[in-house]
């Protein structure tokens, strides 16, 4: 399987050969005539898409059909993601009678566009194209081998969702590898019934995790072309081995000018570029919620790591919702357990928080952080320094 960049994919693939040798086997037998499910999970920006954009060499090698759709918030209409994988545009661009379409999609597109027209009075129409949604799935691979991917599907819209669900009740798709891809967040109760439904059904569970150091460094020396210096390397630290955020810090640095060469070493230089990338990775996480992000504000003055009850007494909340806030923090992996204490999952996205807090309300929150501290027992170093930030 190819691992080097595919149209669309907007950094090269690298340190994932297990998980894409995984995704080719499975490929294969589908090819074989066998029916497989992936579920493949993975926090924003870890590299589901670039991973499964490999599928197509392999596709293509297999002589395996592959179709694909992504789902997204503003693409929330009934039956949105299936539409997009599934029925054949007319060369027109639109309407439903296109070329190629057989009998059962061009019904499908005729109750399509009556339920977007009237979706008050559609309950037979949903009940009708749910069911010919599942046949379709059914009865693709009847000639040739298929794959499908659907993107995101944390975003779907609950009637494509519903004719999965469907289809893990009965089984793999025959003669078909379906590729799911998610976040762990946000939390939808279809999705998890639809992940604890296919997981009964036999389909593989694959998380894919952010990169180790080695694999970090390598796809950085693939974005600038050649190897990197240690400033570069110390800012590449942080990301976590979240490849989004490593193809941010190169795109930010080379933008501001901040990328220099020496005797054929590229580096970053000068601090202004800091700032742009603050604001690039508190875009990023944005998908959190106001709440959450207002709680990992706080935390962020703790330090890289915090223990959850000194973080309730920073922010004058009960430990129990604190818990409760930081649940999806912990599931989209910006935050880890360890033992007793939380670490941030990527020191870059805690800085970027931490710079974004308004200089009066950091100072604040470090003369309360100090008095917290103090008062369970921390060394009198780190409530110095604390108290030192409140000046």
């Amino acid at each position: 399987m190819s691992t080097s960049a595919e149209p669309g994919r907007t950094w090269p693939l690298v340190g994932r050969a297990a998980e894409l040798d995984d995704l080719d086997d499975l490929l294969s037998t589908a090819a074989d005539g066998v029916g497989v499910t992936v579920l493949l999970e993975g926090e924003a920006g870890v590299g589901k898409t670039s991973l499964v954009d490999a599928l197509r060499g392999s596709a293509r090698l297999l002589d395996v059909e592959l179709r694909t759709a992504q789902a997204t918030a503003v693409r929330s209409w009934p039956f949105a993601l299936l539409s997009d994988a599934l029925l054949v545009r007319s060369s027109a661009g639109g309407g439903g009678h296109g070329p190629g379409r057989s009998p059962v999609e061009t019904e499908l597109a005729d109750l399509l566009d009556a339920i977007y027209a009237d979706p008050a009075r559609s309950g037979a129409r949903f009940d009708r194209a749910t069911e010919l949604f599942a046949a379709l799935l059914r009865r693709h691979g009847d000639v040739r081998p298929w794959a499908l991917v659907l993107e995101d599907v944390h975003e779907a819209d609950a009637p494509s969702l519903a004719v999965l669900l469907q289809l893990a009740r009965e089984g793999a798709v025959p003669r078909a590898l379906v590729v799911l891809t998610m976040r762990p967040v946000p939390y939808r109760p279809e999705l998890a019934e639809l992940v604890a439904a296919w997981t009964r059904a036999g389909a593989r569970y694959l998380e894919l995790r952010p990169l180790n150091a080695r694999a970090t460094v390598e796809l950085a020396e693939n974005l600038v072309g050649g190897p990197v210096g240690p400033s570069l390397r110390g800012t590449l630290a942080t990301t976590g081995g979240n490849p989004r955020l490593v193809a941010d810090v190169v795109r930010t640095a080379r933008a501001a000018g901040a990328l220099v060469a020496s005797d054929g070493v590229l580096d970053s230089t000068g601090s202004r570029w800091m700032d742009p990338l603050d604001e690039v990775v508190r875009r990023r996480v944005e998908y959190l919620g106001a709440d959450v992000l207002a709680l990992l504000g706080q935390a962020s003055v703790l330090g890289t790591s915090f223990v959850i009850a000194d973080l309730a007494s920073l922010a004058g909340d009960p430990v129990a919702d604190c818990w409760r806030t930081l649940r999806h923090g912990l599931a989209a992996g910006v935050v880890r357990a360890r033992g007793d204490r939380l670490v941030f999952g990527h020191d870059l996205v805690r800085e970027a928080l931490y710079n974004g807090l308004d200089p009066d309300q950091r100072r604040a929150l470090h003369a309360r952080a100090a008095w917290a501290l103090r008062q369970a027992g921390a060394p009198s170093q780190i409530v110095t320094g604390h108290l030192e930030r409140a000046r």
